[in-house]
């Protein structure tokens, strides 16, 4: 049967509205630290090379492996190939030099910073969590926010409604059909006692109801994307699933692991790149015309040193890329304050020097896809400074 900690992933409401004229907001992060420099190599960069003598990968049109141009300074990862028809599509954008200006090297620490939007350790909720309550009204659905994972997200934590779900196949009452009901009976007079708990058991109930007919003969996947084999591709696939019953996702979280390549990088951030790339891009091609209506934000916690070490990897380091990716974006480009990485240039112990903190990537995709602007909700004390042009304004 479902059990106790599936039980209690789901939060509940009397009241939840959505913003209407919002484009659905989905959360992708990249935990463990990518290798940014590695993802989209700035190539043009003299110092790039200098640092990496055995991890830098070869400029545009050099032979097998060589990096795919972008702009003339930055170049794709061929492993990312996949992505490049929606960049050239406009459809994609990365940002540079972008991460936490206020992190450490701490994976635990600054994955808790980014998810919670704020370094104050006394506020727990996170920042999509603060969005979703502040709109209310006398509709309620239970997949208002969805976690993608057996857990909720900690970005999710303290929303009034959301439910966790590792897959649609797996969210259900395993039990001869002839129990199901009984079981929820006693389920619910288990936690009738405590109203909190009776709230939640009943989101956990409709939940589960609602989930009863979405199956992919009835939502399929479309416009003939390939979806790998993979957690993340399949976490994506679901979600698209849901997305497209029209059950009331407007927010939705996703993490794809793994990226903490101390040592072995080569192959390591290969495979993790190809998941990445042929997932996020089936997805793409599955949502089809709904991506005019949905926003993609991939993060990563920090980036990686600068430098490679002596076991084939890289080391915990600071700036990064971040990914956007939707109808909404002003694609095509790659953004960037380019602080170099001469020794000179380099922050820390010889990390790239953020220029964008993500939250100013995050704040503009807030306001001009969600009409939603109170940054100080959504960041407590951080003054956001003037947008980059990343996302046209919802119309």
């Amino acid at each position: 049967m479902l059990s106790r900690r599936d039980f209690f992933t789901v939060g509940t409401k009397k009241s939840s509205q959505s913003n209407v004229n919002a484009d659905v907001l989905i959360h992708v992060f990249q935990r463990g630290a990518a290798d940014g420099l590695n993802l989209v190599v700035p190539y043009g960069d003299s110092d790039y090379h200098t640092n990496r003598p055995n991890l830098a990968l070869p400029p545009p049109n050099s032979g097998e492996g060589s990096v795919i141009d972008l702009d003339g300074f930055f170049g794709l990862n061929p492993d990312l190939s996949a992505l490049l028809p929606i960049f050239e599509n406009q459809d994609l954008a990365m940002i540079h030099a972008c991460g936490s200006l206020d992190s450490d090297h701490s994976h635990f620490k600054t994955q808790a910073f980014v998810d919670r939007g704020t370094t104050d350790k006394n506020l727990n909720s996170g920042w999509i969590a603060r969005y979703v309550n502040s709109f209310t009204s006398t509709e309620s659905t239970a997949f208002k926010s969805v976690s993608m994972s057996s857990a909720v997200s900690k970005s999710l934590v303290g929303a009034d409604q959301v439910v966790a779900l590792s897959s649609i196949e797996g969210f259900d009452i395993i039990a001869p059909e002839q129990e199901i009901e009984g079981i929820k009976m006693q389920l619910s007079d288990l936690f009738s006692a405590d109203n909190s708990l009776a709230n939640v058991a009943q989101a956990t109930f409709s939940a589960l109801d609602q989930v009863t007919d979405l199956t992919l003969d009835n939502f399929p996947v479309e416009n003939g994307a390939i979806y790998p084999e993979s957690s993340f591709a399949n976490k994506l696939k679901d979600l698209a699933l849901l997305i497209k019953s029209g059950i009331g996702v407007e927010t939705a979280t996703v993490d794809i692991g793994g990226w903490d390549t101390h040592n072995d990088q080569v192959p390591i951030l290969s495979g993790l790149a190809q998941d990445y790339a042929n997932s996020i891009a089936a997805f793409y091609t599955d949502m089809g015309d709904y991506m005019g209506n949905i926003s993609v934000v991939t993060i990563t916690e920090f980036g990686r040193r600068a430098t490679e070490n002596g076991s084939g990897g890289t080391d915990h380091g600071s700036g990064n890329v971040a990914f956007v990716m939707g109808g909404g974006v002003n694609g095509g480009e790659v953004y960037s304050n380019w602080p170099g990485l001469s020794s000179t240039d380099l922050v820390g112990p010889g990390d790239l020097a953020p220029t964008t903190d993500y939250r100013t990537v995050i704040a503009e995709l807030m306001d001009k896809r969600l009409g939603y602007s109170d940054h100080e909700n959504l960041f407590p004390g951080f003054v956001v400074p003037a947008y980059l042009d990343l996302f046209k304004e919802k119309t």
